[in-house]
């Protein structure tokens, strides 16, 4: 049997991660902040003004206005939640694609985007899912900034033919530390079909997989480049020595 060759060895043992980026807020935090503490004063004084007799052992009555105090200061609480979030849904990015946490997270691998264009001050990635379905994930700069930067980075870097995004878009440098790194599980490949000849992966050390675009092939099939636009002369190598 051919011994495997070092590069098949350092692709199988590629650790993939991705980055999750939480949506951020449009309004001002201080006005949240503020509108929260001016509720909970409201809401601790209606209590107090509603049953502080009665904790304190005393027979008076209840403050009239008490109830009121606590329905405005609870009004004022949960304005102040709805302001302090977003309703976007978190994104991901990374090896495995662009993925979006919307009830379940749906992931578009890298093969499956057919464009990536700048609209309306948002980064829109249109394609298909993992299941094939088709799937549309915006990443608005003013919510998601830095999600829809290394969706521009990323994009360039495995699949610059599908990327329409102008040089002058205003995009923020996609930060080395934005967002929270997560690792993803191995590429599962057995079951997926080659996507040069069609032939199922029955096995996986049969599959290649590309590393920029992860598009999986049968060793028996590998190009010499990716649909992607990646050389895959050490693939073939791979297959040969395999």
């Amino acid at each position: 049997m051919a011994k495997k060759s070092k590069s098949a060895k350092r692709d199988r043992a590629r650790t993939r991660t991705e980055r999750r980026f939480e949506p951020r807020a449009t309004t001002s935090p201080v006005v949240a902040y503020v509108l929260g503490a001016l509720g909970a004063l409201g809401m601790g004084a209606g209590f107090w003004g509603q049953f502080g007799t009665y904790l304190a052992g005393e027979t008076l009555d209840p403050v009239k206005s008490a109830p009121w105090f606590l329905t405005v200061g609870a009004i004022a609480v949960g304005a102040a939640v709805w302001l302090g979030t977003s309703g976007e849904p978190p994104l991901r990015v990374g090896d495995g694609g662009i993925g979006i946490e919307k009830g379940q997270l749906r992931r578009m691998p890298w093969h499956a985007v057919e464009r990536i264009e700048w609209r309306g001050e948002a980064v829109r990635v249109t394609g298909n899912d993992e299941a094939g379905a088709a799937l549309l994930i915006v990443a608005k700069c003013a919510t998601h900034p830095q999600a829809a930067a290394w969706i521009v980075r990323e994009g360039r870097a495995r699949i610059p033919a599908v990327v329409d995004v102008p040089s002058d878009a205003t995009l923020p440098e996609a930060g080395a530390s934005a967002g929270t790194t997560l690792p993803l599980e191995p590429h599962q490949v057995v079951g997926k079909r080659c996507a040069a000849s069609g032939t199922v992966i029955s096995f996986e050390p049969d599959a290649r997989v590309c590393p920029r675009c992860e598009r999986v092939y049968h060793k028996t099939h590998v190009p010499d480049a990716c649909a992607c636009g990646a050389p895959l002369a050490d693939l073939r190598s791979e297959a040969k020595t395999a």
